[in-house]
């Protein structure tokens, strides 16, 4: 049986993760825990499970997910479980592209708690 994709996962260990593990399973996703000693390794690396361990870095303090190798119905379909199952909220979140598969774990944090930032700026314009 193939798998359907990888899911690059960040501190997402602990029981309130185990319904999440259970939903990427039945999916038949592929689940690749990252850990502080892989951050210098790029993501497209990471996503077939390539990248030697290095010094451990400072963790990133909050759940992250990297979707990887799916095509949109697919992410779609993930993405609305997820939410059916009224898990806990992991705001960080990112599909592998092109442009960011030669990112490590630190540049893509980055990224994204700018993107947040943006977003809660261009919501507070709003209200």
């Amino acid at each position: 049986m193939k798998n359907a994709g990888t899911v690059l996962m960040y501190n997402c260990s602990g029981e309130e993760f185990s319904k999440l593990k259970q939903i990427f399973a039945m999916l038949r996703l592929r689940m690749r825990p990252v850990e502080p000693e892989r951050y210098h390794v790029p993501l497209g690396d990471l996503a077939v499970g390539r990248g030697e361990p290095g010094p451990a870095a400072e963790p990133i303090s909050e759940a992250m997910l990297v979707f990887c190798g799916m095509g949109q119905a697919l992410l779609n379909q993930v993405l609305e479980v997820i939410r059916v199952a009224k898990l806990p909220p992991i705001p960080l979140k990112a599909v592998l592209t092109d442009s960011n598969q030669n990112w490590d774990t630190r540049q893509l944090y980055a990224e994204l708690l700018k993107e947040r930032e943006a977003i809660a700026a261009k919501k507070e314009e709003k209200s």
